[in-house]
């Protein structure tokens, strides 16, 4: 007999309006968890606004991160705290790291991601 994962604190609070959870397995499954991102570097971006230790100490580290990661990182900062960021410098990079459609779908992970751990932790639960 196979176990049941049980929802996480945040599909329990969502589940109160399926529409939303809908919406939001919809966006995790084609844009978080698949799509044209690879998906450890979008985690790697929502482990940053997560604020974990690990990455935000070593964020800009070439030892540590290949140029595409600090790019995405750098520009994931400009989104969170920064828009003056994201200066031509900055785009330079990420266009020649990224496609468009990748830039459209990291900027969409990276700003959905930050919206929900705001979100989340208004309600006092974790990021994830």
């Amino acid at each position: 007999m196979s176990r049941i994962d049980p929802v996480g604190p945040g599909d329990a609070v969502r589940a109160r309006v399926p529409a939303a959870l809908a919406a939001y397995a919809e966006t995790r499954a084609t844009v978080l968890e698949s799509g044209l991102v690879d998906r450890a570097l979008k985690d790697l971006c929502a482990r940053y606004l997560a604020e974990d230790d690990d990455v935000v100490a070593h964020a800009g580290d070439p030892e540590r991160f290949d140029e595409r990661e600090r790019a995405a990182l750098d520009w994931k900062h400009a989104i969170a705290w920064n828009s003056d960021a994201a200066d031509a410098a900055l785009w330079e990079r990420l266009h020649a790291h990224f496609t468009e459609p990748e830039l459209v779908e990291l900027g969409y992970a990276i700003a959905f991601e930050l919206g929900q751990q705001h979100w989340l932790g208004t309600l006092g639960l974790p990021p994830r």
